[in-house]
């Protein structure tokens, strides 16, 4: 009796056993600039770019090839697949969009459906608040890493005037 429970009991075990899960990609998020004025208004241009994440995860960073695929996931042969989000009333050009809005994302960073999957995006942001954004990458294997960062808000200067460099 108790060899066969032993064995029942080795056989639930293992079939609990699986393959182990697929290697994580590196997500990296590179923001120009990572901070607009309070009460910017849309009027600096943001842009995020994932190119620096990798397909694997690794302990000393490895910078993806350069002929590494960074196209859409449902496209068979990419390296990379990526999938943005942000805090606050996003605006995509979409007749669904909320009003008012804290971040406008360009209209050529936007899929028809709505996502925002393209490994650069470009926005604006109003300046009441941060914006967290968020950028998951997947891999072809099925690894999936989210990383985020803030787009912060500089306070003006005594003078009323944006501190942060203009037009770069």
């Amino acid at each position: 009796m108790t060899t066969t429970n032993s064995r029942l009991s080795w056989l639930v075990v293992c079939a609990a056993c699986s393959a182990p899960p697929p290697q994580a990609p590196a997500a990296v998020i590179t923001a120009t600039p990572t901070s607009v004025c309070v009460g910017d208004n849309f009027q600096t241009p943001i842009e995020l770019d994932s190119l620096g994440s990798s397909p694997l995860l690794t302990l000393v960073y490895t910078p993806p090839s350069a002929d590494a695929a960074v196209a859409a996931c449902a496209l068979p042969g990419n390296d990379v697949c990526y999938a943005w989000s942000f805090s606050g009333a996003v605006c995509k050009g979409l007749p669904t969009d909320p009003v008012p809005c804290d971040v406008i994302i360009d209209p050529g960073s936007v899929e028809p459906d709505g996502t925002v999957d393209e490994s650069s995006v470009l926005l604006t942001m109003a300046g009441d608040n941060p914006v967290l954004v968020a950028l998951q990458v997947t891999n072809a294997a099925g690894g999936v890493t989210t990383t985020q960062t803030s787009i912060t808000i500089t306070p003006l200067d005594d003078a009323g005037v944006c501190p942060l460099p203009q037009g770069l």
